[in-house]
């Protein structure tokens, strides 16, 4: 939890060793007389990319020399690490809302407030980049979270028009059924993937989602609200049509069974569908937001910032870091030309024009036009919310608790969290 990164005392000899590594690879760097620039990732599948981006502006640039640091371990502990012995990277990644709030609150970040990419990204984006009224992050990516159907199978079972009620989803659980078609994938064996379920509903649930997320950081609020039985009743739709064992079955398996349509529905972001055209080219993947209630206005898609970049306060080199900073912002011929050219890739935290053309971005960009999108609500609850919010859903998915005890739960141990 970002929460706890500055409570570190020490760092162990490892990460000592790290740091040495580093400080003899940045005189290395300054010998070939490039400034060193890092940014530290974490882990994910698109390593390859990014090395393709990093390629492409150090040949574009003589004097710097860009760094894109992967950390396959446990990304906030290496965080950690690199705050309690004062080695931050140049730039790295962080979560948005909360946990760059949290580094801006303890004077770890710059304020970005003054660059040139602040008039072009959108407003709430700017939001969750931001720390009392100043924005210290930039919106790398803009990630979709909603139910991705596969057009081809909903045709085969009769389906003609999206579900935008619950009523109407459950009307096509029954038609997908009735084809022998498995309507959701499942990936409950992940607790992360039931934080992204959880902010879906809640944030449809609470109906004033700001003020639900104000008293909830206050410490007066609660999970449980007028709504909650309506969660529950989704969720048990979908434990229902997920398969026999629905909880043996990991985000990969999930991903790749939406892909080669063993299962209809995956309610996921876009980054599910990464290893799409690997498995099967011509996938028709459309996108709807995920209908609660029966009112179709409350069908809104969430959208908000995946990623956020941080320019380290102390960096020694400033003057180059904005240079990246440029480059991460142009979708043109920077960052996003390398990250996002495929299938399953994260959108721009601005408008601009998209040389990717497949049905699910087309009807995000129509929930964009109609402004039917929300953001996740669980990235604004204090740091270390989703480490308590996907388990205690996880454990009602497994029979585990009910949703009395589900509740109860997730009250007491934020609670807790916020002691």
């Amino acid at each position: 939890m970002s929460a706890t990164l500055f409570a570190c005392g020490s760092v162990d000899g490892k990460s000592s060793q790290n740091s040495e590594k580093s400080r003899s690879k940045e005189s290395m760097s300054d010998k070939s007389g490039k400034t060193p620039v890092k940014m530290a990732v974490w882990g994910s599948g698109a390593a390859e990319n990014h090395k393709k981006a990093a390629e492409a502006f150090n040949a574009a640039h003589d004097n710097i020399e860009f760094d894109v640091e992967m950390q396959t371990g446990d990304y906030n502990q290496f965080l950690g690490a690199k705050v309690a012995s004062d080695d931050l990277p140049d730039l790295f990644w962080l979560n948005p809302y909360s946990q760059v709030q949290e580094f801006a609150k303890n004077d770890r970040i710059m304020d970005l407030s003054d660059q040139d990419f602040i008039p072009e990204i959108y407003d709430f984006a700017k939001e969750a980049s931001s720390y009392e009224g100043k924005v210290y992050a930039y919106p790398l990516e803009i990630e979709m979270l909603g139910i991705f159907y596969n057009q081809d199978l909903f045709e085969k079972a009769g389906i003609t028009e999206v579900p935008e009620t619950f009523s109407e989803l459950k009307d096509v659980c029954a038609k997908l059924n009735e084809k022998n078609i498995t309507p959701f994938a499942a990936t409950y064996q992940e607790s992360w993937t039931l934080n992204h379920l959880f902010s879906c509903l809640q944030g449809t649930a609470v109906g004033d989602y700001k003020t639900w997320i104000n008293d909830m950081n206050e410490g007066k609020g609660s999970f449980k609200n007028k709504n909650s039985d309506r969660e529950f009743e989704f969720m048990d739709l979908m434990k229902e049509n997920s398969g026999s064992n629905y909880m043996d079955a990991d985000s990969t398996s999930g991903f790749n069974a939406f892909a080669s349509g063993e299962a209809a529905m995956i309610l996921t972001g876009e980054f599910s569908l990464l290893n799409a055209e690997s498995i099967d080219p011509n996938l028709k993947a459309g996108l709807f937001a995920v209908p609660l209630t029966d009112d179709p206005q409350d069908a809104k898609l969430d959208v908000d910032v995946g990623i956020c970049v941080v320019v380290n306060k102390n960096t020694k080199h400033p003057d180059e870091v904005k240079e990246v900073l440029k480059f991460l912002n142009d979708p043109e011929n920077g960052w996003g030309s390398y990250t996002r050219n495929t299938m399953g890739s994260s959108v721009a935290p601005m408008d601009c024009d998209s040389k990717l053309s497949y049905p699910y971005l087309d009807d995000y960009n129509q929930y964009m036009r109609d402004n039917q999108i929300k953001p996740w609500v669980y990235l604004q609850l204090e740091s270390g919310a989703n480490d308590l919010i996907g388990p205690a859903i996880q454990g009602y998915f497994s029979g585990i608790t009910d949703e009395k005890q589900t509740l109860a739960d997730l009250d007491t141990k934020y609670s807790e969290l916020l002691e």
